[in-house]
């Protein structure tokens, strides 16, 4: 089990953090889709994470913006929501799904997004490479990423049923590593691994030259995002 600096991302959230930013709506969209599929009609919804708007006046929903405000604030829901909220906590925190499990009623509703294993390959790839030739092995530099059956298989080990995945593709691309980095401040992405990562002015000077070329190849740089909608029921 990963261990992270979860003060650290609480810290960078309200310094950079932006609500409305592009990957934040791109799974709301998909979390409202979903809800508008399946015809639930929740009553009492909680949201982990960052709130979202879901247009309805007649809900009483709580928000959780953390793993301890959830612990100390028990509750019992028709509905459990969250927008990338669980990225790190389901790496994390053996037992966060059966806490989840126990909030819910009977019949109800758990949906969630995370960001699969199958994004980022071409950065992942870019730091990899300069990793192995500056420390001659590589670092975990932002995540952590998951694995859609083995979370499938987590929420099967906590007594969740019918889960149904959907996944969507998209990409940004850049030609500014300036841009790129800001709108990671703003996504909340970042490395919060509590692994120690020895500093060499050089990395940053190889990653620069290696973006570059890059750029003048392509026009841009790719940052290739899948998103897993999980919807899934008590």
């Amino acid at each position: 089990m990963d261990n992270f600096n979860l003060k650290k991302k609480s810290n960078r959230k309200k310094l950079f953090f932006k609500k409305n930013n592009i990957l934040s709506k791109f799974g709301e969209n998909l979390l409202c889709s979903k809800l508008n599929f399946i015809k639930t009609n929740p009553i009492n919804i909680i949201q982990f994470g960052d709130s979202f708007n879901l247009n309805e006046s007649n809900k009483k929903i709580l928000i959780f913006n953390n793993f301890e405000e959830f612990l100390t604030n028990r509750t019992i829901c028709d509905a459990f929501l969250s927008n990338f909220g669980l990225q790190i906590y389901l790496a994390t925190e053996n037992h966060i799904l059966d806490l989840v499990h126990n909030s819910l009623n009977n019949n109800s509703l758990l949906c969630f997004n995370l960001i699969t294993q199958n994004s980022f390959v071409t950065l992942k790839k870019m730091f990899y490479e300069i990793d192995e030739n500056l420390f001659q092995g590589s670092y975990r530099r932002f995540g952590p990423f998951h694995d859609i059956q083995n979370t499938i298989e987590k929420l099967n080990n906590y007594n969740f049923k019918e889960t149904v995945v959907s996944t969507e593709n998209f990409e940004l691309n850049y030609n500014s590593l300036k841009k790129m980095r800001n709108d990671f401040k703003e996504f909340g992405i970042s490395n919060y691994y509590n692994d120690k990562i020895k500093f060499k002015k050089d990395f940053y000077i190889k990653t620069n030259q290696v973006f570059e070329k890059i750029i003048k190849k392509n026009s841009y740089f790719p940052i290739e995002l899948e998103i897993a909608t999980f919807t899934t029921w008590k």
